[in-house]
C-alpha cells in the first residue's frame, strides 16, 4: 500500500513538472508528438508539408498548419496518468515499470487520437460544415479536439481495464488448476 502511494505521487510529479515545462519548450523540444503525426497527415492527405522551427509543420495546398498547440501533449501527459493510475490500482505492473510502460502507452495512444483528430478535421474542413454552420472555425476546431481526446480517454481507459481483467482472470484460472 505504501509503495502505491509513493508511486502514485512520483507519477503526479511527473504530470505536474511536465505540465509547467510545457509553456517553455519550443516547436523542437516536442518535434517526438509532431514528427510522426506529420508523417500520418502526409500520407492521409497526400500533401507535402514544410517545417519551420518557429510554426511547425505547414501545408500550403490545405493552408493548415501542425504546431505546438497541435502536439496533443497534455493528452499525453493526462493519458499517462490514467494509465499508471490503473496499473497502480490493479498492481498488474510492478514497480518500476509502471513510469516507463505508461509513457509508452500513453504515447502510442497519444499518436492515433492525434492523426484521428487532424485527419477529421481535415474532413470536417473539406465538406464545408463549417461555414455552413456559421460557426467560427476556431470553435469547430476546439469542440472537435474535445470530442475526439475525450472519446480516445475513455474508450484507452475502458479497453486497459478490459486488458487487464482478462488476464487476472487467466491468472486466477491458472492458480486453481
Amino acid at each position: 500500500m505504501k509503495n502505491e502511494i509513493s508511486l502514485s505521487i512520483l507519477c503526479f510529479c511527473i504530470f505536474a513538472g511536465l505540465k509547467l515545462a510545457y509553456p517553455h519548450l519550443e516547436t523542437d523540444n516536442i518535434r517526438f508528438l509532431l514528427s510522426p503525426t506529420n508523417k500520418a497527415i502526409e500520407l492521409i492527405s497526400g500533401s507535402d508539408a514544410i517545417y519551420n522551427n518557429a510554426s511547425g509543420y505547414f501545408y500550403p495546398q490545405m493552408n493548415m498548419v501542425i504546431n505546438k498547440s497541435c502536439s496533443g501533449f497534455n493528452f499525453l501527459l493526462i493519458s499517462f496518468l490514467m494509465i499508471a493510475f490503473v496499473f497502480i490500482k490493479t498492481s498488474i505492473i510492478k514497480g518500476g515499470l509502471v513510469i516507463p510502460i505508461s509513457f509508452l502507452l500513453a504515447y502510442m495512444i497519444t499518436l492515433i487520437a492525434n492523426i484521428s483528430r487532424i485527419t477529421g478535421y481535415m474532413l470536417i474542413m473539406n465538406t464545408g460544415f463549417y461555414s455552413a454552420s456559421g460557426l467560427p472555425d476556431k470553435l469547430i476546431h476546439q469542440a472537435e479536439g474535445i470530442f475526439v481526446y475525450l472519446s480516445f480517454l475513455i474508450f484507452g481507459y475502458l479497453l486497459l481495464n478490459q486488458i487487464i481483467n482478462k488476464i487476472q482472470r487467466n491468472h486466477e484460472k491458472t492458480a486453481q488448476s
